[in-house]
């Protein structure tokens, strides 16, 4: 019988369930997608949370259509692992309940947490020198501090900090884990051990008796609930097995890299992560100034990469233009970009204005306007200055990569769902003047799987 792993790959805007079969001699993975859904953070008096009993809804229909699926096929559906964004988290308490909502990593209230973290520390070169994370404001350690700040007998309650991945697991089996690629996200490990650091954590004052024990991806942490089971009709005993939580760590896990080439990476989607996978993490003064990030991957290895604004500025261009009124595809958005006079308008992707939800339109016209370029104006200019600009930036990234590591990269390797952006792939390789080979689509959801395979032995 063959064996199958659902994988639920969760986005920062969408999620997916894709069965993973491994079948044949040689064994092929096959994929197989179930269910597909949108999800979007909720505004609240308090800031923007996620909607986790919607998302949760949705990781119950598609294990459930991933049963019936297994069951048609006579295919064994033999584990379950999820993969999500990085850095959010919740607080659980010790009956097991929530304490409260988890917020979005776009809260505004992160920002002023982060300098004030900064500020006490004495500068982020402090930081850096410990964690290996660049300085982004929704890191985790930010986040924590600003709800610390606002809220602290929160903590008196709470028995957990369980990352989102974490807690998907948690309700899937009833046990609770911390898995180490995306407790890695949060800007409060040890960049030379991978564990928690409390020295860290106690210098700012923060609480440290919430943090449980980190395990490696590949973990099985146990079986599915009875409950589970009677709501779903998966098989009794069906393994929840940890993938590498975050789903950039998984899609890097996918990436179909050629032994002894020197390649790159490029996680393409909401956030673009361009990076190249080590055995040591790097935290010279050239890697801060970059800034490059140190997280951590499958089998002891570091995801050295870039955090890249992405496909976020597409998509907040699009959600402007429907508000008014103009109701174009991406497809439609894109093919009007290739029509677009080339090299017109260029802006900053990671500039901080561009990262708060709402408003892409008028933002990228002020930025041209201070920069005395040609203002964009229709819907195919603004788009080919998003496109334009991640490109080279893309580029600049690539070049600074190859200095860091003292060595030149033969080939840059696209995956994830923003490899569908043909004219955004053709600017990329026309931009590195390097070999650039996209695939696969679903990467995050195929190194789950793998890696699933991997903890069911």
């Amino acid at each position: 019988m063959s064996v199958a792993h659902l994988a639920i790959d969760l986005g920062a805007s969408s999620g997916r369930g894709i069965v993973g079969v491994l079948a044949g001699d040689p064994v092929r993975l096959e994929l197989a997608e179930v269910h597909r859904f949108e999800h979007h953070s909720c505004p609240t008096p308090t800031g923007p949370v996620w909607d986790v009993t919607g998302i949760w809804h949705d990781i119950l229909h598609s294990l459930s259509a991933a049963v019936a699926w297994s069951v048609e096929r006579g295919v064994e559906l033999r584990s379950i692992g999820i993969d999500t964004w990085g850095v959010d988290w919740v607080l659980v308490g010790a009956s097991g309940e929530l304490l409260g909502l988890p917020h979005c990593y776009r809260d505004p209230r992160n920002e002023a947490a982060s300098r004030r973290v900064v500020e006490k520390l004495g500068g982020f070169d402090k930081l850096y020198a410990r964690t290996g994370i660049q300085l982004m404001t929704f890191n985790t350690l930010f986040q924590l501090d600003a709800c610390f700040e606002r809220e602290p007998r929160l903590f008196e309650a709470a028995q957990r900090l369980l990352f989102l991945p974490d807690l998907f697991h948690y309700w899937l089996s009833g046990e609770m884990a911390t898995e180490l690629s995306i407790a890695s996200t949060s800007s409060m490990l040890d960049v030379a051990t991978g564990g928690w650091d409390f020295e860290l954590l106690g210098q700012l004052g923060l609480p440290t008796h919430m943090l449980g024990e980190i395990v490696a991806s590949a973990t099985e942490i146990g079986a599915i609930r009875d409950e589970i089971v009677a709501a779903t009709g998966a098989p009794k005993g069906m393994r929840v097995v940890q993938p590498a939580a975050h789903d950039t760590a998984s899609a890097v896990a996918a990436v179909p890299a050629q032994t002894g080439t020197q390649w790159a990476y490029l996680s393409s989607g909401t956030w673009s992560l361009l990076g190249a996978e080590l055995t040591e993490p790097i935290v010279t003064e050239a890697a801060r100034q970059i800034p490059m990030t140190n997280e951590r991957g499958i089998e002891g290895t570091i995801r050295f990469l870039k955090n890249i604004a992405g496909l976020w500025l597409l998509q907040e261009l699009r959600r402007d233009l429907q508000q008014q009124g103009q109701s174009l595809s991406f497809s439609e958005l894109v093919e009007q970009a290739g029509q677009a006079d080339a090299g017109r308008t260029l802006v900053d992707p990671n500039f901080s204005e561009f990262a708060v939800p709402g408003d892409m339109i008028a933002k990228l016209q002020r930025f041209a306007d201070r920069t005395s370029q040609p203002i964009p104006e229709s819907p195919g200019q603004l788009v080919r200055c998003c496109l334009e600009s991640l490109a080279l930036c893309y580029a600049e990234t690539f070049e600074q990569l190859e200095t860091v590591l003292d060595r030149p990269l033969d080939v840059l390797h696209m995956v994830g769902g923003g490899i569908q952006n043909q004219l955004l792939n053709r600017l990329t390789c026309d931009a590195l003047q390097k070999s650039v080979v996209t695939g696969a689509l679903e990467a995050a959801a195929i190194g789950n799987s793998l890696v699933q395979a991997i903890g069911c032995g």
